[in-house]
């Protein structure tokens, strides 16, 4: 085939015929999630050997709802290195109106360009290189849920056979910057709220 997306984990691990619901089954269960934690209370941010619980609000189960779909579409695994691929995937072709998104996003943005560059940097340009994403394309509901992977796969265009460009190094330059400023506003911030106020 012409158009796939090109990583180095699952190679069709969700096969096009699938309906989108069965594979996200098969996801939850393949990384021990229940029900994609949708409906728990709170979820939890791995950092290193530590978990960090922060309240699940709405916001953040829309935009992950369709980021887990985005998994199944990519094959990009849940785990360290599959979120800085999908994150800089998600980066590259946009995350629309879901701020949650774009901040959870530039968190493994930065994991990445310290400790995965080099597939931070390959998952970026698919995401450049595809038509768009379910953030822009359509929302989440049982009709979504009914389409087959390989329906969402066309959809979102799979990453062309095409070369760089320029505009694509600077759009990659301009996000390691500013990923590497969310963390060290977020310790200003903390600074400022614990040793100022």
């Amino acid at each position: 085939m012409e158009k796939s997306f090109d990583n180095i984990y699952i190679k069709k691990h969700y096969e096009d015929q699938l309906l989108v619901k069965d594979a996200l089954q098969i996801y939850f269960s393949h990384y021990h999630f229940k029900d994609g934690g949708y409906k728990d209370k709170w979820f939890k941010i791995k950092i290193g050997p530590f978990f960090l619980p922060l309240p699940n609000i709405k916001d953040r189960v829309d935009a992950v709802k369709i980021h887990d779909i985005h998994h199944v579409i990519t094959e990009y695994r849940a785990d360290y290195k599959g979120e800085v691929q999908i994150g800089a995937w998600e980066i590259a072709s946009g995350c629309g109106k879901y701020y949650i998104a774009w901040l959870l996003n530039f968190g493994s943005f930065v994991i990445g360009i310290f400790f995965f560059p080099k597939h931070l940097f390959q998952a970026f340009m698919e995401g450049r290189s595809c038509r768009t994403n379910l953030y822009h394309a359509c929302a989440y509901d049982e009709k979504l849920l009914n389409k087959t992977v390989g329906e969402l796969r066309e959809l979102v265009g799979a990453p062309q056979k095409r070369n760089k460009t320029t505009k694509d190094y600077l759009y990659f330059i301009l996000y390691c910057v500013t990923s590497l400023i969310y963390p060290l506003a977020g310790a200003a911030f903390t600074y400022v709220i614990y040793y100022c106020l």
